[in-house]
């Protein structure tokens, strides 16, 4: 068994860490199957990633607003699609390259993590011009995007129950086919770390490695907040790092980027709440840890739109380092607020009705009758190869 897993960039964006997370659990329960992972974009041209990856950064933060148009009339289902979008353009030029792509590692299950291969994938089946090889989509945000292909996938790994739902009444996928997993995470932070010397209304400010805040920004939150330590991932910004060093302040402690999902994971069963811009993976985290979020800033498109799903059910609020919205940030320190939140968290959990892990073995057996492999098996396994 052949699994080709398919992202769309070589940078780590979410949809990336979502593919890894796949292909560790695939590892985990079929440790025989051989696994692909390639970034579409990067197999297409090198250079052309780097082009769009780089002009897609440049477009958000230099005109916000027209990428946030764009994105509405090309990706957003509630808009009208134009009969001559970039999508259709080139295709020829993808569909072209996905060919070769699936001839060349001529896989029995394809796993897509971002929206665009799903698509061109889509277009090959419906003209019949590749094989027809069980597609997987993965969805990576709160909700699904008009890119995806809907009905030309075999299966459909969603992240709450309103996206099976809006399949099934939408696009008439059958139910059996749609799992509800949430966005997929990595196993570790499905465990509770022991916490040790937790401190009292601790915050975790995340996002410095794009630059949504500064130094001073954080002095008007402790001014306004005495009595909450802030931990600050700086992740790559030294300048950042730097500066909140420079400050000496016993409320706040600045740290680098966290390579460790273990170390990650621990940080999170230290804190009570999170600053962060909504990201698909770093939300599905904070949900499933049950930490309270609360959204300082959001690119246009996706992150937009996790953000209003977040908010429409309870699950953060959107705060400004501004003194001025002094009644927003005090919520931070709320236990009333923050249990409100937690709440809401596990109303949004429960719905979550199968793992990962699970739901790629039930697919697996559906199209390969394979079993996964069980722990006492894992075990035994390494005893043997141990032995040799």
């Amino acid at each position: 068994m052949k699994i080709l897993v398919l992202p769309l960039f070589q940078f780590p964006t979410g949809h990336t860490k979502v593919a890894e997370t796949i292909n560790e659990s695939i590892r985990q329960h079929y440790p025989n199957a051989t696994i692909k992972m390639v970034d579409f974009l990067s197999f297409c041209s090198p250079n052309l990633e780097k082009f769009i990856g780089s002009f897609y950064m440049n477009w958000i933060r230099k005109s916000p607003s027209s990428y946030q148009s764009v994105y509405r009339m090309l990706v957003n289902n509630k808009s009208p699609k134009p009969s001559k979008s970039p999508f259709r353009l080139t295709a020829p030029y993808f569909q072209k390259k996905m060919r070769k792509l699936i001839e060349k590692e001529g896989p029995s299950l394809i796993v897509c993590t971002h929206a665009f291969p799903s698509n061109i994938i889509g277009q090959l089946k419906q003209k019949k011009l590749i094989q027809p090889i069980p597609l997987i989509n993965v969805y990576t945000d709160l909700f699904l995007n008009d890119v995806w292909e809907k009905n030309e996938s075999d299966y459909h790994l969603v992240p709450h129950h309103k996206a099976k739902e809006s399949l099934i009444s939408q696009y008439r996928v059958d139910a059996n086919t749609i799992f509800v997993t949430g966005i997929p995470i990595h196993s570790s932070f499905k465990q509770s770390a022991e916490s040790a010397n937790p401190i009292k209304n601790h915050v975790l400010v995340a996002g410095g490695n794009i630059g949504y805040f500064n130094a001073n920004e954080l002095l008007k939150l402790i001014d306004v907040l005495p009595e909450v330590h802030f931990t600050i991932l700086c992740g790559n910004n030294e300048k950042l790092f730097y500066s909140l060093e420079k400050l000496q302040s016993p409320h706040i402690t600045p740290m680098r980027y966290i390579e460790s999902k273990m170390e990650m994971n621990k940080l999170y069963d230290l804190i009570d709440a999170i600053i962060t811009k909504p990201g698909g993976v770093t939300i599905s985290e904070a949900l499933r840890k049950r930490i309270p979020i609360f959204v300082n800033d959001f690119l246009p498109g996706p992150e937009e739109v996790n953000f209003q799903f977040l908010l429409e059910n309870g699950m953060t609020h959107k705060i400004s380092f501004s003194s001025s919205d002094k009644e927003k940030i005090q919520l931070l320190s709320d236990p009333a607020e923050l249990l409100k939140m937690r709440q809401q968290m596990d109303l949004y959990c429960q719905e979550i009705t199968c793992t990962v892990g699970d739901a790629l073995s039930t697919i697996i057996f559906n199209e390969f009758k394979l079993f996964p492999i069980q722990p006492s098996d894992k075990l035994e396994s390494e005893k043997l190869l141990q032995n040799v």
